[in-house]
Parts: structure tokens; C-alpha cells; sequence
């Protein structure tokens, strides 16, 4: 006998949370762009905007795309014996402890030349086929030019050891990628949302077209978007810093303050993150949602903010997780060989900013400092309070 049909809302749902179910949802209800096209804008690369990556590396051979993937617990414990009693190299300890106490005076005189991060990666939409293409692109050529040019300006400040430094750089393109994946995961799911009320809208395709067509919304920090994945690169570094102090901190939080005195040299949207690093995060991820609701005032009259901090667009609600997401390096052989020395677990550094060399000397030192700095404070505020106490006592025999 035939088991008996639940009714409804007594059954698991027909369609599941894999993403081959949502992909193929998306494609039946014409909610996608056509297959192997995303016509991003072609930019002048001596004034970079929005890079066409994405047609340089997907017209690639195949054999140029590499899949970064996790690595097993013994690599991991191989990579760590075999690096982790490796100091970062031409590092000063006074320099760090400089940094510490004032990250941005530390970096205030490097002419750094400041490129987006899109000029060196990009993310392709799920929401364009060929499904198996999308994800997060690093362009390997670009990253190594870029670092090599970073590593001479800055060699003088004796903070970064060129490995530290692409792990830098590599974790701060990344999250500006994956950004763009939370925003995508937020119009799908409006799209989800409208579907189910029997309301299908394109919510992401219109979304990205009228973001990078020129209609800014009238927007004074358009494209939006770009300004808050650089603001979400600075933030999820700052996150990683919120440990005690020691190398780690020091150069995490220079690093940010360098990334605040360039984004002026960045174009449009791309160098207005400064108004949303820290609290303004939230704003503009209110401002982003009406922009992709085509209601630019929403957020005066419904609380998007909730939303924006608690659950769109927000990296726990992404629809993969760091790690997980596809993400591939795109070059020769050579210069993934050249990558690899320099940062040998990618997907570990690029979602948790993991390095293997070790700095406990020099967090040693910052910590003996530190704590000659307290110790300092304390016998200035003694000195005070004796003081203080000697007028007193001085004004009752005046």
C-alpha cells in the first residue's frame, strides 16, 4: 500500500536548499542573463574602473584555471612544521611597536598606488550560465605585479615581509569578491521572496544593469556596491585584529590605514568606503537593499537597516560560506609556483587570514613594551596624585 500523501505544510518541500535546485529554479523562471556573457564595460587600465576580467580569464585555457581548494589536516600540519619557525624576514621590531601604538602615522608617508581590488580578481554571477563558471576569480599575473610594486614602497617601513604582505593583499581582494557574492545572495533571495508571493521580478539583472549602465540612482557613493565591498574587506580585517596586541595587529591595522589614505586614488563608488567601514556598514547595506527593491527612499520609511545588520546582505547568510566558495587562480604555472611561495595555503589565508611564520619574538617584544607603557602611565598618575595631595595639604597651612 502507498504510504499516504502529506498535505501540505506536513512535508518536506519538493524543492531543496542544494544549489543545483536553485540554479535550475532560476533558469526555468528566466531569471537569468544569457549563457557565457556578462557584459562587464571594457576600462582603460590606466584608469581603472571595472576591469574586464571576467572575458580575459574565462577565454583562458582551462588548464590556466586552477581550483583552490582546502587543505587536509596533515598538510596543514606538514606546512606548519616545516614553516612555523620561519620569522617574518627584513621586519623591525621597533617599526611594529611603532605601528602599534599608531598605525596610521606609521604608514603616512608610503606613495602607495592604490589599484581596486577588481583590477586584480573578479566575481562571476551565478545568475549568468554556464553554472560550473561562477565564483571568484584571482588573476595571478596582476596580484604578483601589484605585490612586487607594494613590497618595494614599503620595504622602508621594515612592517611586511613580502609573504605577509600577499597575505594581505589576497585576503582584502578576496572579501571584496565575496561581497559581491552577498549581494547576489540578497537579490536571490528577494527573488525567492517575490516568487513566492506570485510576484517574479529579475531583481539581480536589473539590478547589476542599472548599477553599472550609469542610472546611480542619483546616488552620491555609485556604485554603491563597490563602495561597500571595499568597506567589508576593511571591516572583516578589522575583525582579525580584535585579538592582543602583537606583529599580527600591528601590521593588520596599518595595512587598514593604508587602505583608507588610497581609496582616494580609487574610481568612483570603489573610493567612497570610508563612509561605510565600522557603524556605516549598516547604513549602506539599507541603501543597497532599496536600491535593489527600485525604492530608493525605502530606507526612510521600512527599516532596512534591520535587515542590513542582521540578515541581508551579511556574511553568515551568504549562500556558501568563505571556504567553500568556488574560487580559482588564473595563470601559468610559473606564477602559480611564484604565488605559492609566498603564500602556500591560499584558501586558508585569503578566508581567515592564516600564515604559518612565526612572529613570537616579536610579539614578545611588543608585549614587554606594552607593558612598560602601562607601568609608565601608573607611576605618572601616582606622581599626580602626590602632587595633587601636597598642594592640598600645602593650601591649609597657607
Amino acid at each position: 500500500m502507498d504510504a499516504p500523501v502529506l498535505p501540505l505544510g506536513h512535508r518536506p518541500p519538493l524543492l531543496d536548499e542544494r544549489l543545483e535546485t536553485l540554479f535550475a529554479w532560476l533558469q526555468v523562471r528566466e531569471l537569468v542573463g544569457e549563457g557565457g556573457n556578462m557584459d562587464l564595460p571594457t576600462v582603460n587600465l590606466d584608469a581603472p574602473q571595472l576591469l574586464n576580467g571576467a572575458s580575459f580569464a574565462l577565454a583562458e585555457p582551462t588548464a590556466r584555471r586552477h581550483r583552490v581548494k582546502r587543505k587536509q589536516a596533515q598538510e596543514m600540519k606538514t606546512l606548519k612544521e616545516r614553516l612555523g619557525g620561519t620569522p617574518p624576514n627584513s621586519v623591525d621590531k621597533q617599526a611594529v611597536w611603532g605601528a602599534v601604538q599608531t598605525p596610521h602615522e606609521a604608514v603616512r608617508k608610503l606613495a602607495w598606488h592604490k589599484l581596486p581590488p577588481d583590477a586584480m580578481a573578479f566575481y562571476r554571477p551565478f545568475h549568468y550560465p554556464p553554472f560550473d563558471q561562477w565564483g571568484i576569480y584571482l588573476l595571478v599575473e596582476p596580484l604578483l605585479a601589484y605585490h612586487c610594486r607594494l613590497q618595494r614602497m614599503a620595504a622602508p617601513l621594515k612592517l611586511y615581509s613580502p609573504e605577509v604582505l600577499m597575505h594581505l593583499v589576497l585576503f582584502e581582494v578576496f572579501h571584496h569578491e565575496f561581497f559581491h557574492h552577498m549581494a547576489e545572495t540578497t537579490a536571490t533571495s528577494l527573488e525567492i521572496l517575490a516568487a513566492a508571493r506570485g510576484q517574479p521580478r529579475r531583481v539581480y539583472l536589473d539590478f547589476w544593469h542599472r548599477q553599472y549602465d550609469g542610472d546611480g540612482f542619483d546616488y552620491p557613493h555609485a556604485p554603491l556596491e563597490e563602495a561597500l565591498a571595499n568597506a567589508y574587506a576593511h571591516n572583516a580585517l578589522g575583525f582579525i585584529a580584535r585579538v592582543k596586541a602583537g606583529y599580527r595587529t600591528a601590521v593588520i591595522r596599518s595595512y587598514q590605514a593604508a587602505l583608507e589614505t588610497h581609496w582616494d586614488l580609487e574610481p568612483p563608488g570603489y573610493r567612497d568606503a570610508r563612509a561605510y567601514i565600522k557603524d556605516g556598514y549598516v547604513a549602506g547595506g539599507a541603501c543597497l537593499l532599496a536600491q535593489m527593491l527600485e525604492v530608493p527612499n525605502a530606507a526612510d520609511e521600512v527599516p532596512l537597516a534591520c535587515l542590513a545588520r542582521h540578515l541581508m546582505p551579511n556574511g553568515f547568510t551568504a549562500l556558501l560560506q568563505k571556504p567553500e566558495i568556488p574560487t580559482y587562480l588564473v595563470g601559468s604555472d610559473e606564477q602559480l609556483d611564484a604565488l605559492h611561495a609566498l603564500v602556500p595555503a591560499p584558501n586558508e589565508a585569503y578566508s581567515q587570514l592564516f600564515w604559518p611564520y612565526d612572529s613570537r619574538a616579536i610579539d614578545a617584544y611588543v608585549a614587554e613594551m606594552k607593558a612598560k607603557e602601562k607601568a609608565a602611565r601608573e607611576a605618572a598618575k601616582r606622581a599626580g596624585t602626590a602632587n595633587a595631595l601636597g598642594l592640598r595639604q600645602g593650601d591649609l597651612f597657607a
